[in-house]
């Protein structure tokens, strides 16, 4: 059973699951309402990844060779050394120029000039790029004599052995009727991402003359003008898809396409009519690094309905396709990718691209935060204290991550982050009620404010960074929620869900804030407007590749309206994969990033094997006061935190009656690294 059908298989089992939490939450009536239960039928476990193993299409590659400089008709040879299988490998080629093409794929895979050049070109002129020769440790690059798009190039390789659907390697005859594939995979074809690889005796695995080219009077010393060559697909349906390949080809003697169901890019700029030779400014506006974009560019027509026709573009020889005559330029390309646009060009001739989508995936590869509070001392029980960060813009764009400093065996930490009041069993030092951690709130485009709490011994330092996000993939938006209830949101992201961020942000009114984060049972000594052993604060549950559910706590006055939102990740420095803890149980990770922790952002997530899947349910920690939920205690101590970052290594700690972190999962990313590291596993 493949990672997608697994997850499908959580997916359905979990949505069951919410159906019966949102039952229980509901009930209500005089009194302390009934919480969510603590426990609940058995999960099927959360799907593991391997070490340099990625999402096509939504995290970051496993190898990024960087923007390499290639002199025309220049072949370079990379050595990516990923080893595995190369028939789990995703490999995406973009070009770079100084000039108005910027990054692109225009002549993807190469081209030959009719009669009817671009400026600056001659006709008969070999321009565009290709990669050739991929094997498990090395990749080629070839950049055509006369090319003047292509001064640099970039490969990343993702290994993805989980396509919702493969074809393995086909033989197609050259010049032969064309093939059709019945992949019946369903659904939208508009969801789907279509990946197509040749496979010869003299390039190995390529994509050379991807979409098809007419060679001219250059190529090869002229002994093959005109003849055509590569291989395309067309006619992309919810159960098909065609494959042909030209009359003299040479370079697909085999093909091979893999299709993956990716309902929400980062941008879509769903069917857009274009007219021949018509350029078309599509407006994103992801913002981050356009080096972390991935694009896909597909085409619409009458007669090849969703297709890649003569992608990047070609100019038809004296053996033209039907309905296209000798020197047509037919075909079309993007460039000038920014983090603001993409523009689109649909050549003069072209019958085949009169509609064209681009959709963009972004993963976010932690740079140095916009805002650094360093070190900032407060002291337990206030003055709260107001940090001037004045990062400015659109405060909805920050993420804010808030970690304590204090000394000794804690040190760097995030114990009862937003806030616990500790029952009849304290931590040592501490007695029953005590109110420990420290939280954020009051966030806009200025100012942050911090509060430590009255007794906590944890948050002697506090430090605050915030990052001016790119766009999330999915965004909840603010969106108002009850004591006591549970709201699913649907992101519909696929892909893997450890590609993920999560962020979940309350607002009290029009105070953004994380007081309480994960939930907290008030003690004794209460809170302004609130009693003992009210339930406070919400937190988030469930995640899966299609949902997320956040619960609010039955007493909670925090938390009126919540807001998620998802970023795809590259593949973090280090990450632990699920550690199986014991309750009263600590771990160390040795990550060995040898970087300082100041420069590590670190997300910690829960996997509860009873009913609550990977979550942050009273993440930090959090003791239970007369009314738990079922199956436990009043004083329960429960939820999982992590303290002692140093800069080889992490301790995760288990809290003694907890049900809800039996898995505990730690990514790290390290922004001060300025080239791809690739993750590391414990």
């Amino acid at each position: 059973m493949n990672v997608f059908r697994q997850l499908g298989f959580v997916v359905t089992l979990m949505a069951l699951l919410l159906v019966h939490h949102a039952a229980w939450a509901q009930e209500g009536g005089g009194g302390f309402a009934v919480e969510e239960p603590g426990q609940g039928p058995e999960v099927v476990a959360p799907v593991s990844i391997d070490a340099f193993t990625s999402a096509a299409f939504s995290d970051g590659p496993v190898y990024d060779s960087g923007w390499i400089a290639l002199r025309p008709g220049a072949a370079r040879t990379l050595k990516h050394a990923l080893g595995g299988n190369q028939d789990d490998y995703v490999v995406i080629l973009d070009y770079k120029t100084d000039d108005v093409n910027g990054i692109n794929q225009r002549y993807f895979g190469g081209a030959d000039f009719g009669t009817h050049p671009a400026p600056g070109h001659a006709a008969n002129d070999r321009v565009g790029a290709y990669w050739r020769s991929l094997t498990s440790s090395t990749i080629t690059i070839y950049r055509r004599p006369e090319d003047t798009y292509a001064d640099w190039v970039r490969v990343r390789i993702w290994v993805d052995p989980y396509p919702n659907y493969d074809s393995g390697w086909v033989t197609l005859a050259p010049g032969a009727a064309a093939t059709t594939l019945n992949h019946n995979l369903g659904g939208d074809p508009n969801d789907y991402v279509v990946d197509m690889e040749y496979k010869s005796a003299g390039s190995g695995i390529n994509q050379r003359y991807f979409g098809g080219a007419d060679f001219g009077s250059k190529s090869f010393g002229g002994t093959r003008n005109n003849y055509r060559v590569g291989a395309y697909w067309r006619s992309l349906t919810s159960n098909t898809i065609t494959l042909f390949r030209r009359a003299e080809d040479e370079y697909a003697g085999q093909v091979r396409v893999r299709i993956w169901y990716r309902p929400r890019p980062t941008y879509d700029s769903g069917w857009v009519s274009i007219n021949p030779n018509q350029a078309m400014t599509l407006y994103h506006y992801i913002g981050g690094d356009p080096n972390n974009y991935v694009v896909s560019m597909i085409y619409k027509s009458a007669s090849s309905g969703i297709n890649l026709r003569y992608y990047g573009g070609m100019d038809a020889g004296a053996q033209p396709p039907p309905g296209v005559g000798g020197n047509d330029r037919v075909g079309a390309y993007w460039r000038s990718l920014n983090k603001t646009s993409i523009t689109v060009y649909r050549r003069p001739e072209d019958p085949y691209a009169q509609q064209v989508r681009i959709r963009i995936w972004h993963y976010w590869q932690p740079v140095a935060p916009d805002y650094d509070s360093d070190w900032v001392s407060l002291n337990a029980g206030g003055p709260a204290y107001t940090l001037q960060h004045h990062v400015g813009g659109n405060a909805t764009r920050y993420l804010v991550q808030l970690t304590y400093k204090a000394q000794g065996v804690t040190g760097v930490n995030q114990r009862y982050y937003g806030g616990a009041d500790f029952g009849t069993h304290p931590a040592p030092g501490h007695v029953p009620d005590d109110r420990v951690g420290l939280y954020w709130r009051s966030l806009n485009s200025s100012t942050i404010t911090l509060f430590r709490r009255a007794e906590d011994t944890y948050a002697p330092k506090a430090r605050v960074r915030i990052w001016n996000m790119p766009k999330p993939d999915y965004d909840s938006g603010w969106t108002a929620i009850n004591p006591n209830q549970a709201k699913t949101f649907y992101h519909n992201l696929q892909g893997s869900v450890y590609d993920y961020l999560v962020d979940l942000q309350y607002r009290d009114g029009s105070i953004v804030n994380q007081r309480y984060y994960g939930g907290m049972d008030v003690g004794a000594h209460g809170l302004p407007g609130v009693g003992e052993n009210a339930r406070v604060g919400a937190y988030w549950r469930s995640l899966t590749n299609t949902s997320i559910t956040v619960y609010r706590r039955p007493e909670d006055d925090y938390a009126q309206q919540v807001r998620v939102r998802i970023w795809r990740m590259a593949p973090a420095n280090y990450d632990s994969g699920w550690v199986s803890l014991n309750p009263n149980q600590a771990k160390v990770l040795y990550h060995r990033l040898n970087s300082h922790p100041d420069h590590l952002l670190l997300q910690m997530w829960q996997y509860d094997t009873a009913g609550n899947g990977i979550n942050q349910r009273h993440f930090g920690g959090a003791d239970f006061g007369t009314h738990p939920p079922s199956g436990y205690q009043a004083n329960d101590r429960v939820g999982s935190y992590w303290r002692s970052l140093t800069t080889d290594k992490v301790t995760i700690y288990r809290r003694p009656e907890d049900g809800f972190a039996d898995r505990v999962r730690v990514r790290i990313w390290d922004y001060s690294q300025r080239q791809y590291l690739p993750m590391m596993r414990k």
